[in-house]
């Protein structure tokens, strides 16, 4: 592994743990064993890290929205995808922890977090057809009850992390399918009894 992928790997780790006020760039390169100057030789700031690790996300989470949005026509590989993508966004969790200071802080971070917004509404709208037209999803009685089920949806996507820091108080390795649970209920009452089964199959321990 390159030098520069080991700072975003340490960097991670140390953000996620203690968050970004905390951790410094020199404290980066004590905890790697490395000099300040090796360190500044591949990222100047520490704001060069956050940008960075900021993408990296990015191109994971985009990764898997893509994945669902070429899959739709298979429900449960669908499905399963959304759970990948939630593993993902824990992986940096220390961005959503922070998300008003980086947003704030970042202004092109913070323009290109709205043009992702509207890109995975756009691909929820998709899905949300799709369910539909294939029998697991009831007719919404206008666009506002779809809009209004879809931004809520991204709203728990962006921001889940923060009530699980504060708020779960169940086993770490059951926290992903918690708030997966949770994101899933929010359609439930619209789904079709064949929505329905399709969702008990990938959502851990759901119930009717």
């Amino acid at each position: 592994m390159k030098t520069k992928d080991k700072i975003l790997d340490k960097a991670l780790e140390l953000f996620n743990e203690h968050g970004i006020s905390a951790i410094s760039s020199k404290t980066i390169a004590e905890e790697m064993g490395i000099s300040y100057g090796n360190l500044c030789y591949h990222f100047p700031k520490k704001d060069d890290i956050i940008l960075q690790l900021y993408l990296n996300m990015q191109e994971r989470i985009d990764a898997q929205f893509k994945n669902i949005k070429e899959e739709v026509i298979n429900l449960e590989f669908m499905l399963s995808r959304l759970k990948v993508l939630f593993e993902e966004i824990y992986k940096y969790k220390f961005i959503y922890l922070g998300i008003t200071k980086v947003m704030r802080h970042f202004d092109h971070i913070k323009k290109h977090a709205q043009q992702q917004f509207e890109q995975r509404w756009k691909i929820l709208d998709m899905i949300s057809d799709f369910l539909i037209a294939n029998g697991y999803m009831k007719p919404f009685k206008d666009s506002r009850q779809k809009n209004m089920l879809i931004h809520s949806l991204l709203m728990i996507s962006n921001s889940w992390i923060s009530d699980a820091e504060t708020f779960y108080s169940g086993k770490e390795e059951d926290k992903v399918d918690y708030y997966m649970q949770l994101f899933f209920n929010l359609v439930r009452p619209t789904l079709t009894e064949k929505g329905k089964e399709g969702f008990h199959k990938v959502v851990k321990n759901s119930s009717n």
